[in-house]
């Protein structure tokens, strides 16, 4: 496989990563107004990562996939690298499943007690919880 590269799409390529995302069996979809980046090689898209602005100044990170025949190469950590200029500017959230809390520690994310945040945030993850979900609550705080 050659390097891939970074680059952020505009919302004319999001169905890209929409059917990315599908051919992963990854129940996201990505939406205008988001930051969507992925990275690519000459086969295509094997990875991507939305970036949802939230009114109240900060991103929520979102839908980290990695191709699954390419996962555990490091694709993930090199996209999270090629964005830490942005997420240098803002506080950044994300509700990664526990398994992968080193994996977003590595990234500078520090996990975050949720009576600690507001409700807009906690609400978020407490639903992910009733359904199941082994995640946390993760921020990286802007350098």
């Amino acid at each position: 496989m050659n390097t891939p590269t970074c680059e952020l799409l505009d919302e004319l390529q999001l169905p890209l990563v929409n059917k990315f995302y599908k051919r992963c069996r990854y129940s996201a979809k990505a939406g205008r107004g988001e930051k969507v980046y992925v990275l690519r090689d000459q086969s295509g898209i094997v990875a991507a990562v939305r970036l949802e602005p939230k009114p109240q100044g900060y991103y929520f990170l979102r839908s980290m996939c990695v191709d699954p025949a390419l996962r555990r190469q490091g694709l993930g950590a090199q996209l999270l690298k090629a964005l830490t200029p942005l997420l240098e500017q803002t506080r950044c959230y994300c509700y990664p499943f526990d398994h992968l809390q080193a994996f977003y520690a590595e990234a500078g994310f520090e996990q975050v007690p949720s009576e600690t945040m507001p409700d807009f945030i906690r609400d978020g993850l407490l639903r992910y919880r009733a359904q199941g979900r082994k995640i946390l609550l993760m921020v990286r705080p802007p350098a």
